[in-house]
């Protein structure tokens, strides 16, 4: 049953009879959709794609299936905007890539740096990344997005190192060597043997071969006589 109650700022308000007690929201006002995505990275960074089951998550986030249901049509709803999710943010991460027209090797470690140190903190994104690529072995939908942004990444790689030298003949391969480097250091660092040190070796590592092609003004990286430069597609 209702009363009606004068609010001095205004007309007549309802409130419940019951007066002090707050009703239960609905879960699906309480939980958003980024909650459960948010509970599915869990879940893939502690043991991939097989472990993502809903209601597991929902006991995690103490909920029934009837939330999940509110925001996604089935587990495979559930996954694909986990991936669409997981490329905006990649995606959106890039402007962070680009040069800041300071001295070069300072952007390059900044870049680097970026990718590859702080391990620890970076260490749960690094997981996901990887689970997403290894899902991306049996699922279309997946590759796609995994193609997407490496392709960004390596774009972004090229762009940068054409800035920087005299001769960006080589930028494209120079580029998708530096982004196959980083893409295995990941593979390193989510290891039994990741640490600090490791990953400051990796950057200068990669750093000093950047800064060497930099230092010669660019160029090819290949003889242009080299078979493997000569059957490379244009």
């Amino acid at each position: 049953m209702f009363r009606a109650v004068v609010n001095s700022e205004g007309p007549f308000t309802m409130t419940d009879s019951a007066a002090g007690r707050r009703r239960k929201l609905p879960e699906k006002e309480q939980l958003s959709r980024d909650a459960w995505l948010d509970a599915a990275q869990a879940a893939i960074v502690e043991g991939g794609f097989d472990n993502v089951r809903v209601l597991m998550l929902a006991k995690k986030l103490g909920v029934t299936r009837g939330s999940f249901y509110w925001h996604f049509k089935d587990h495979q709803d559930l996954i694909t905007s986990f991936l669409e999710r997981w490329r905006e943010r990649r995606l959106r991460e890039l402007s962070n890539w680009r040069p800041q027209g300071g001295d070069v090797e300072a952007e390059l470690h900044r870049i680097l740096g970026m990718l590859l140190s702080e391990t620890g903190r970076h260490l749960r994104r690094m997981r996901v990344e990887l689970a997403v690529r290894d899902l991306a072995r049996r699922d279309a939908f997946a590759a796609e997005v995994v193609a997407e942004v490496d392709r960004a990444r390596i774009a972004q790689n090229q762009q940068t190192l054409e800035q920087i030298a005299d001769d960006p003949s080589g930028a494209r391969d120079l580029s998708l060597l530096l982004y196959v480097a980083t893409v295995g250091a990941q593979l390193v660092m989510t290891g039994p043997a990741a640490d600090e040190s490791t990953a400051a070796r990796i950057e200068k590592l990669i750093a000093n071969l950047v800064l060497e092609w930099h230092k010669r003004g660019g160029g090819e990286l290949l003889p242009a006589d080299s078979p493997t430069k000569q059957n490379r597609p244009s």
